[in-house]
């Protein structure tokens, strides 16, 4: 059976959506596939502060240990929808592909736009353009009230690490690699 496949949807963390075709009917194919969805719905609150969920540097393979913010798509306020397309995260080839890359592609920077499974308002932005952060370290937070986006002015995350299964996303590929056909026979 012959396919197609970009390398960086192979990551051994990933979690494939297994509701790929309902996520489509949704309105969530704006991008060609490979996609990977990964983690699950449940919120990160701090007692002292409106509920919020803390947004995590997507671990985009399994041997990534930075990513860059390439870019942020909207602003502090911004309300957020899900398969809105919120920020994009640059690594290298190495990153993503560990010892498995070619010399072309250890050369290559990945960019990856990350599309947001949530609903709610980007209340702080933790990781500004240009900032490097490990898988997983806090780089946003939204809040599900617009009126509540002031109360983290002056956040700062109590925690290293966001939890797995704390925040759904979906990453595309937005430059770097090209795609390669491959089959199993």
């Amino acid at each position: 059976v012959a396919c197609v496949l970009l390398r960086t949807a192979l990551a051994a963390t990933a979690v494939w959506a297994d509701t790929a075709p309902e996520l489509a009917a949704m309105g969530a194919a704006r991008r060609a596939w490979p996609r990977r969805l990964c983690g699950s719905v449940r919120s990160l609150c701090s007692a002292s502060l409106p509920p919020h969920k803390v947004v995590p540097m997507p671990r985009l393979a399994p041997t990534m240990t930075t990513g860059k913010v390439h870019q942020w798509n909207i602003g502090i306020g911004d309300a957020i929808s899900p398969y809105d397309l919120v920020f994009q995260v640059s690594i290298t080839g190495p990153e993503l592909l560990g010892n498995d890359a070619t010399e072309k592609q250890a050369d290559a920077v990945v960019v990856m736009e990350i599309e947001c499974i949530e609903d709610g308002f980007l209340a702080k932005i933790l990781a500004p353009v240009g900032a490097d952060a490990g898988p997983d370290q806090p780089i946003a937070v939204i809040c599900e009230d617009p009126d509540d986006v002031a109360a983290f002015a002056n956040y700062v995350p109590s925690i290293k690490k966001v939890p797995s299964g704390q925040f759904l996303w979906q990453a595309y590929l937005v430059s770097g690699l090209e795609a390669t056909s491959c089959s199993n026979s």
